[in-house]
């Protein structure tokens, strides 16, 4: 049998059988035919195929065929034992040009008996049935609840001996599509009969379930009468046009030698029939029941994929995937680079070229193979896009108006897509570089910018979170103090992270950035201010004043009798005040201020700036004019019954 330089493979897909009672599913392969040899004596062969890598129930350790008159009696059931099992070889030719499909193993089994069948009016029927078929054929539907028979006839008053066509070689299980068949099936006949050769229906026999007794089981025995029912074909499958091709597949029935152009890959059924002719009468049938597998097989063809094939395979940069389209080879070998920097044999590699450029690219199928093939192509690899958000501005809460900008790599091409989320007063934006960005709720805010480029088919998102800080700085730069000409001033200040002191006259500062600084005033009122920073960049500023006091004698009444009786009713002040206008400040023991007066008029009786009476106790004052502090001291205010 000449394979025609394509990958005819016989594959069987079988599940095994053990047994008169395995349900050995998967056959795909049978056929049964006898020669004469002598004396009314009749040599019967029948043959089973099964996927030896099917991990089913192996095969029958005898098989029954069952013999009848034409009428359906029956005469005998024969018990035949199996023969040896033999191996097929998935590419029998050891052609380096056929991609073997992988985990494939096919065997064989034979039965062989010699039998003495006298001449009988009509002749005879012989009969192996066996369930059941692959689940996975695509020209049967239920495939798999189809059993097989094998039948051959022995014709009426067989008085010269005729033995049945018989079929040599081992006929191919696996055709390749998008070839041009010239398959070649073979069989000879004994008495050199004429042969012609068809396509024919299929026999179905046995059950799946396996029960029910008689006909109704995996391995009928004995099998059951003729007439057979026939295997139904799957719209628009027909024994006749039993898979896809075209030209359609066809066998010429002179010849044997199938045609066509398969062009859908699955398994197909198929019924080969070979009848024998002498003298324009037919005398027997034998059927070899068949599946085909129609795969992607043949002549190695290398092809890498292109970005004309994926416009998005350059979009990584530096780092590219390859990948093999191409049809055949057992064996891959890449080259990136002219020379080549790096190598590969996996089917589908990822290399990172070290810088951009454009790099050759090799892909040997079969390498060091008679029959193989390469192809080189060209690939403009770009640098790899890698931004970061970045941005300028104080993310304080009460500041803000932060400026978003990209840094980076990215393609002249891009384009920008800024997503600041909801709680932005601009949500999105094109622009590279965006306006300036608020947003009305703290916390941590998510930005995304999307970039696109090569015409948008190349896209990647890069995504960073700003915290906007809601710390409202509370600082205090410490209370007012009075001091003397001299005095060292300690200063104490709170509420951040970084301080810097400075003043509204000349002084000096022990180290202005310390928030317990010290200080030493001239001879006047000065104000110190204390600028504070956070951690996020939230300011706040406070201040605080260190009077000079006057160095005077002055005698004051430091206790008051408000009860309206003319005698000590209000703080007098006028002998310190001396006519100047003075500004007057009383605060309680907390220091809280509770009455103050920018021109004192020596009529404080013991109220509140609201103009309240205050509860009886001490409480303290500070009296001063212009810049000087001119005097201070505690006041008493002690309230009579009326």
């Amino acid at each position: 049998m000449q394979l025609n330089k394509f990958l005819l493979l016989f594959i069987v897909f079988v599940i095994s059988i053990v047994g008169s009672t395995a349900d050995a599913a998967h056959l795909v392969g049978g056929e049964i035919s006898y020669q004469c040899v002598g004396g009314n004596r009749y040599a019967i062969k029948l043959r089973v195929y099964r996927d030896c890598a099917g991990g089913g129930a192996q095969f029958d350790a005898f098989a029954a065929v069952t013999i009848f008159d034409v009428g359906g009696v029956e005469i005998n059931t024969l018990s035949i034992i199996k023969g040896p099992t033999i191996s097929i070889s998935g590419n029998p030719s050891n052609d380096p040009c056929i991609t073997v499909p992988s985990g494939l193993c096919t065997e064989y089994a034979e039965y062989k008996d010699t039998v003495f069948l006298p001449p009988l009016a009509g002749g005879y029927v012989l009969t192996h049935q066996r369930c059941c078929r692959n689940n996975s054929i695509t020209n049967v539907q239920n495939s798999g609840s189809w059993g097989n028979t094998y039948t051959v006839d022995i014709p009426s008053m067989d008085t010269i001996c005729n033995s049945s066509p018989n079929f040599i070689g081992n006929a191919p299980s696996v055709l390749c599509i998008g070839d041009n068949l010239n398959l070649p099936i073979t069989a000879v006949d004994a008495e050199n009969d004429s042969l012609y050769f068809e396509l024919c229906d299929i026999l179905t026999g046995g059950s799946a379930g396996g029960g029910g007794g008689g006909c109704n089981v995996t391995v009928p025995n004995p099998a059951c009468p003729p007439p057979y029912q026939l295997v139904p074909f799957d719209p628009p499958y027909t024994s006749q046009d039993p898979l896809p091709a075209s030209p359609a597949f066809a066998i010429d029935g002179q010849t044997g030698v199938i045609s066509g152009k398969p062009n859908m890959i699955g398994q197909f059924v198929v019924g080969i029939c070979v009848s024998e002719y002498r003298d324009g009468v037919k005398l027997s049938t034998v059927r070899l029941d068949y599946q085909f597998n129609v795969a992607n097989c043949g002549q190695p063809i290398a092809k890498i994929e292109t970005p004309i094939d994926n416009p998005t395979m350059l979009c990584d940069g530096l780092t590219v995937t390859f990948t093999s389209l191409s049809s055949g080879g057992n064996t891959q070998l890449w080259l990136f680079g002219n020379p080549p920097f790096d190598t590969s044999t996996a089917a589908s590699p990822t290399v990172v070229f070290p810088s951009p450029g454009a790099y050759p690219v090799t892909l040997v199928l079969n390498p060091g193979l008679a029959c193989g093939d390469t192809v080189q192509e060209i690939f403009n690899v770009q640098e790899t896009v890698d931004v970061e958000i970045g941005f300028t501005g104080i993310p304080c809460f009460e500041v803000q108006g932060l400026v978003f900008e990209p840094t980076g790599y990215w393609r002249p091409n891009s384009t920008f897509f800024w997503d600041f989320g909801p709680f932005s007063n601009i949500q999105t934006s094109t622009l590279v570089y965006p306006p300036p960005i608020t947003f009305s709720s703290p916390g941590l805010q998510p930005v995304s910018l999307t970039l696109t480029w090569d015409g948008g088919l190349c896209q990647q998102v890069f995504n960073d979170t700003v915290e906007i800080s809601n710390l409202s700085l509370s600082v205090d730069a410490g209370p007012d103090q009075i001091i003397s000409p001299g005095d060292v001033v300690q200063l104490n200040g709170m509420g951040g992270a970084f301080y810097q002191w400075s003043a509204d006259g000349p002084v000096s500062f022990s180290d202005p950035t310390n928030p317990q600084a010290t200080t030493v005033p001239l001879n006047d009122t000065t104000t110190y201010y204390m600028d504070v920073t956070d951690e996020f960049g939230c300011a706040g500023l406070d201040s605080m004043c260190v009077y000079i006091e006057r160095v005077e004698a002055f005698t004051v009444m430091n206790v008051i009798t408000p009860n309206g009786d003319g005698r000590n009713d209000v703080l007098d002040m006028g002998s310190v005040i001396d006519g100047d206008n003075c500004s007057i400040s009383i605060m309680n023991r907390w220091g809280k201020y509770v009455f103050r007066q920018e021109v004192y008029q020596n009529d404080w009786g013991g109220v509140s700036t609201a103009g309240k009476d205050l509860e009886d106790g001490t409480y303290y004052f500070i009296l001063q004019c212009g810049t000087e502090v001119r005097f201070r001291g505690p006041v008493t205010i002690i309230r009579s019954k009326r």
